[in-house]
C-alpha cells in the first residue's frame, strides 16, 4: 500500500499484500492512519475485512473517506495531504491496536487529495 491515494468522499479500493504476514485465519484489519504534516500527531484508524476474490495473491480493502465516519465499517475522515499507515491484525473487530496480535503487517505513506479543489 506504499504511495497509495485516497479520494476524499469517495470509496477507494485499496490493495495490499498482509495475508503473507498474517498469522490468523479470515482477520479483521485495523488500519492506524498518522498525519505527517500535523504537530498534534494526529491519528484515525478503521476497521476493515479482506475482500479480495484472491487472498493467497494479495489483499484488497474498501475505504471510504467521508466527512462523518463510522470507523467499524471501513470508513476514515482524513484532511489532505500525507499520511503514514501501519495494518494490524486482530480475531475480533477492533478500533484498539492493544486489541491486536501487535505485530505490524504493514506500513507506509498514503497521499490524500480531494478532486473537488
Amino acid at each position: 500500500m506504499s504511495n497509495v491515494v485516497l479520494n476524499k468522499g469517495e470509496l477507494n479500493r485499496v490493495v495490499v499484500t498482509v495475508s503473507e504476514r498474517s498469522q490468523l485465519l479470515d482477520p479483521y484489519y485495523l488500519i492506524v492512519f498518522t498525519s505527517k504534516f500535523s504537530i498534534d500527531d494526529v491519528t484515525t484508524v478503521t476497521s476493515v475485512q479482506d475482500v479480495s476474490p484472491a487472498t493467497i495473491r494479495y489483499n484488497l480493502f474498501e475505504i471510504t473517506e467521508q466527512t462523518v465516519p463510522d470507523p467499524l465499517l471501513g470508513q476514515v475522515h482524513l484532511i489532505e495531504g500525507e499520511w503514514s499507515y501501519k495494518i494490524y491484525e486482530s480475531n475480533t473487530q477492533t478500533l484498539n491496536v492493544s486489541a491486536t496480535t501487535g505485530e505490524i503487517l504493514q506500513q507506509g505513506l498514503i497521499i490524500v487529495k480531494d478532486e473537488n479543489i
